[in-house]
């Protein structure tokens, strides 16, 4: 046995059950770099994919095999088609992952117009595990999400995952934004993000857009950044980086933070994957004690009901604290501020719309809905 493997297992007795125990000790580096790639089949909008109006084409790429899938929705970069992001989508669906590939309704669209569609996709996965004819007819997680893309494509699955915090996953692939927009402010999220980006990139160089991405999301939030050694702006848009290295990492946070297995956490954490010898900069502040993701719904200190609701949301909290709370739309604009002042309080949502909001209290982003 290595040490690796040793002082992993001594770690893992210390802190879990022996039923855990057992199922880390069956996972390994080398399950990753020699992992057997899955059959995989496509299916595309003349297949019968939904036609989402936020985005323009798109492919499904999935694993042949039985089982139910978890997704991953990727979005191109300024100008870029979906060939561009094809390999990644094909290299996930060959380890045990739904992928979808989207077009832009324009070619010069910005991150936010490819954030809407990023989410407008996530509704078409949700369709398809539905549709009667489709392959993959409920072999879908819809709970399960995750969005990423190249460039400004990566820039706008940073904004969605603001917009929508039912993304589990953020995939950002040399991410872009507006130099405006690579603040707190604008990256306000819970989901895990790993960013990829290349050492001599001219169009978004990681000391201009990465690295003040990485400085920006949350100190909460799980991320981490790989800095691709000599890698231009092209250059991490091929997970057979590094020898397979860059493919290796991101199969290992999606396995971690999409499919909620430890397990990998400490391939992740330390230099297990190679990392160190093909990055020029390697970060992250994942926690392998504490790698939960934030839920969405309602925990044992918060819950609120009725949801769908009419007139009045409610909100209980475990205590009369006072306690802020936001309500904010899809498109990110609040609508109402205030405080629950009690146990129970009664927010009036009688004057919106028809459709989903989401309540931001107390670290946590709640989705409801009004009918």
């Amino acid at each position: 046995m290595s040490l690796y493997k040793y002082i992993f297992c001594l770690a893992l007795l210390g802190s879990s059950t022996a039923t855990a125990y057992a199922q880390c000790t069956s996972k390994t580096v080398s399950d990753l770099s020699t992992f057997a790639p899955l059959a995989i089949d496509s299916i595309v909008e003349a297949n019968g994919l939904r036609n989402g109006p936020d985005y323009n084409d798109a492919t499904i790429y999935y694993p042949t095999g039985s089982g139910v899938f978890k997704s991953i929705v990727l979005v191109p970069g300024f100008t870029a088609t979906q060939s561009s992001i094809a390999p990644w989508a094909r290299f996930f669906a060959s380890r045990g992952y739904v992928c979808m590939t989207i077009g832009t309704n324009n070619l010069f669209d910005f991150p936010n117009i490819r954030a809407n569609a990023l989410i407008d996709a996530m509704q078409t996965i949700r369709e398809e595990n539905l549709r009667s004819a489709s392959p993959l007819l409920s072999k879908l997680d819809t709970n399960n999400i995750a969005v990423g893309g190249w460039s400004m494509g990566g820039g706008g699955a940073q904004l969605a995952a603001v917009l929508d915090p039912r993304i589990k996953v953020v995939f950002a692939i040399t991410p872009w934004l507006e130099t405006a927009k690579v603040n707190p402010a604008y990256l306000n999220h819970s989901a895990a993000v790993l960013m990829l980006s290349g050492e001599i990139d001219p169009t978004a160089p990681p000391a201009t857009y990465t690295n003040i991405h990485y400085a920006n999301t949350p100190a909460a939030t799980n991320k981490m950044i790989y800095e691709v050694k000599g890698g231009n702006h092209n250059t991490p848009l091929y997970p057979t980086t590094g020898s397979g290295d860059l493919g290796n990492v991101a199969h290992a946070w999606m396995n971690l933070y999409l499919n909620n297995d430890d397990c990998y956490c400490p391939m992740l954490r330390d230099d297990s994957l190679n990392q160190h010898a093909s990055s020029s900069d390697f970060q992250t502040n994942i926690n392998c004690s504490s790698t939960a993701i934030a839920s969405v719904g309602s925990s044992n200190a918060l819950k609120y009901y009725p949801n769908p609701c009419h007139n009045s949301l409610i909100i209980e909290l475990s205590n009369a604290d006072k306690m802020p709370y936001q309500i904010i739309n899809l498109q990110g604009q609040q609508l109402a501020t205030g405080s629950a002042t009690s146990a129970s309080t009664s927010i009036d949502v009688s004057g919106l719309a028809t459709g989903m909001y989401f309540l931001k209290m107390k670290g946590q982003v709640l989705s409801f809905v009004k009918q």
